[in-house]
């Protein structure tokens, strides 16, 4: 039996050791390139895309930077039109960044407004023409009703004491009812920052909460957490009425002159929820060896991408 064993041990030993590399021919369907347009409008801002383009999995990195050279190159046009207009703004091209991975486009004569129902559109020689329709959400209704804060101590192994805070807020939404939408929560941290000359800088916070609203909505699973810099909550539970809930703040550092902590508060449309959505169970849910794949969210017709819109409110908690 011994000698089976070290027999079995030996072999293992051997096939560990040993290199072993073998050329596989892919002989699969390939997906010609297509256009990839992301965009997210936001209230007051104004509107942005960026567009690049798809490479098949197998493809070479440089060969995906080549098509993006190209891109630069083409000079496409990428359009909108606001409310059924027969008009269009038109997006032009800005400034590439050094290590941008996309073409940014701009209407600098448009700002998208609370209920506009904007028709993106987007033409590259060599591509298919894409488009994508989405529908701007009303600024929110939030507001602070209270701030309970508590100095905290974390006591580590070498019994030195580190201080922090935590504050427990109480905030309220009033919801509109004439449409869908998704809120978005986001506890946000600017500070001055002076390393490289002063600047302000923005951290974003986690929080936890036992409220219902971030647990539970119909017509999916529970809803959970989408990233570590804020949740999500649909509007299900709450239509027309106003409502109160506590979210808890942890970990904040002391307090600093300079420093300011705000609540970014959003309503967001189905669009940009669904792609952040599918975004986490593509890199953060399932992820194990027999889990089933996930689909990115996309709402670009003859492309990928997506087109989303958003309305914010940033308020500022009382130190």
């Amino acid at each position: 039996m011994k000698k089976i064993l070290y027999t079995i041990s030996a072999a293992l030993v051997l096939l560990l050791g040993t290199g072993c590399e073998k050329v596989i021919e892919f002989k699969g369907e390939q997906m010609d390139p297509r256009l990839t347009v992301s965009g997210h409008a936001e209230v007051g801002q104004p509107l942005t895309v960026y567009v690049s383009s798809s490479i098949f999995f197998l493809t070479d990195e440089r060969m995906g930077e080549a098509f993006m050279e190209d891109l630069d190159t083409l000079r496409g046009q990428v359009r909108c039109f606001v409310n059924g207009a027969k008009e269009p703004h038109i997006l032009k091209l800005q400034p590439r960044g050094m290590f941008a991975s996309a073409l940014p486009y701009c209407a600098a004569d448009y700002a998208p407004a609370p209920g506009d129902r904007i028709r993106l559109e987007a033409e590259f020689p060599g591509f298919d023409p894409v488009w994508a329709e989405t529908s701007v959400p009303r600024t929110p209704a939030f507001e602070i009703v209270s701030a309970k804060w508590r100095r905290m101590s974390e006591l580590d192994d070498s019994e030195w004491s580190d201080s922090y805070n935590e504050v427990e807020l109480t905030l309220a939404v009033t919801d509109d009812a004439s449409y869908d939408k998704f809120y978005f929560i986001q506890p946000v941290l600017q500070y001055r920052y002076e390393y490289f000359g002063e600047q302000d800088m923005y951290q974003s916070y986690a929080f936890s909460s036992n409220d219902i609203l971030f647990r539970e909505m119909s017509g999916s699973n529970a809803l959970r957490m989408i990233d570590e810099e804020g949740n999500y909550f649909s509007d299900e539970l709450i239509k027309g009425q106003r409502r109160e809930f506590t979210i808890t703040v942890s970990m904040l550092p002391e307090k600093e002159e300079s420093m300011h902590l705000w609540v970014h508060a959003a309503a967001v449309n189905e669009n940009l929820y669904w792609y952040d959505f599918s975004y986490a169970q593509v890199h953060e849910g399932a992820t194990g060896l027999f889990a089933e794949g996930a689909t990115l969210y996309s709402n670009v017709n003859g492309g990928y991408g997506v087109f989303g819109a958003a309305a914010s409110r940033w308020m500022e908690v009382d130190w």
